[in-house]
């Protein structure tokens, strides 16, 4: 099996570093054939009785070499060899003996069949190399996103836990904490499951992923109520840190507006959007609710820290300012990261 692997190598070697143009091609069997000849010449005491035998593996070699063509003239150039130098009667392309010819006829058929079957091997090998090199990258790319994804999920988990440590010293009701801790795991589950790599970079697609969040929400945490959730997404492409960051803050935007901003069964709407704007992204979410009621958070505030502190990580700035007439517009800005040089770690 080694041995295999170091012929083929051999051989591979061989034929990329061999000049690919016709002339160097037919010019390197004319050589090799020349070459052949040579050899049979001086074994001919030996070889008397047959006259094509040392040529078979020149045909060979040449066709693996460089193609089905070059193995063709292989086997007419030794064809004409044979019968000039090797043949009766000698310095003649006449065979006199009938069984000579029959034997020539038989060679020449023999010698096109190696030209074309070693061409056609060489070719399945091209092939079969290439399709491992393909596979290769493949696993070599799979393995660099689960690494990534590793290395994110436990960063992750990570401030979950500080975010949960946090939240049990603030507040006073469990219920509350475990399920704003479902809704941010939920968050990071969204990005997991649609991360793609695109030029060796796991990557969000930004309107999938906070389309899929908003219909999400509005199933799962709006449900009956008369609150319409809906969203305009421009496409961009978010390094995965970066999706992670600006989906948690539209979580908790969204999840605070349906919380606060629609007490007693109000009606009312909640827009969100996501766009370039220049050298920045931008996401907005505007609700038609009560408005700010008071200076001080309600609730623990603990999302508000954290929508802040994602804010800086993404080095943008975060502005929640009442609307005039009801409601509330947020707006994070933040610089268009580039996929691969992502500053949220």
């Amino acid at each position: 099996m080694n041995r295999a692997r170091g012929m083929e190598k051999v051989l591979h070697w061989l034929s990329s570093s061999l000049p690919r143009s016709a002339w160097a091609r037919y010019g390197i069997t004319f050589a090799l054939v020349g070459l052949t000849t040579l050899v049979r010449y001086m074994l001919d005491p030996l070889l008397f009785k047959y006259p094509f035998l040392v040529f078979i593996p020149t045909i060979f070699l040449i066709s693996i070499l460089f193609d089905r063509g070059s193995g063709f003239v292989a086997t007419i150039l030794s064809g004409v060899c044979s019968a000039w130098f090797f043949m009766k009667p000698e310095g003649l392309l006449w065979i006199a003996d009938p069984g000579d010819r029959l034997a020539f006829l038989i060679y020449m058929a023999l010698g096109f069949g190696i030209a074309a079957v070693a061409d056609a091997l060489h070719r399945a090998n091209k092939q079969l190399r290439q399709s491992w090199d393909q596979l290769s990258a493949v696993n070599e790319e799979k393995e660099l996103m689960l690494h990534e994804i590793h290395h994110r999920i436990r960063n992750d988990l990570q401030q979950i836990c500080a975010q949960l440590m946090l939240a049990a010293h603030r507040s006073e009701n469990p219920q509350e904490i475990v399920g704003g801790t479902i809704e941010r795991i939920g968050v990071l589950a969204r990005v997991y499951v649609r991360l793609r790599r695109v030029e060796g970079v796991t990557v969000v697609n930004s309107k999938e992923f906070l389309e899929s969040l908003v219909e999400d929400l509005q199933l799962g945490v709006v449900g009956v109520r008369p609150v319409a959730v809906d969203a305009e997404v421009e496409d961009v492409v978010l390094d995965m840190g970066v999706a992670i960051a600006v989906g948690t803050i539209a979580n908790e935007l969204i999840t605070n507006a349906l919380k606060y901003a629609f007490p007693d069964g109000r009606s009312g709407r909640i827009d969100l959007s996501f766009r370039k704007e220049g050298k920045d992204c931008v996401l907005r979410v505007c609700d038609d609710g009560v408005g700010i009621l008071s200076d001080r958070p309600q609730g623990t505030g603990l999302g508000g820290k954290i929508m802040q502190q994602l804010a800086l990580q993404l080095r943008g700035s975060l502005d929640i300012q009442p609307l005039p007439e009801e409601g509330v517009k947020a707006t994070l800005r933040f610089p268009l990261p580039v996929p691969g040089k992502s500053f949220v770690h």
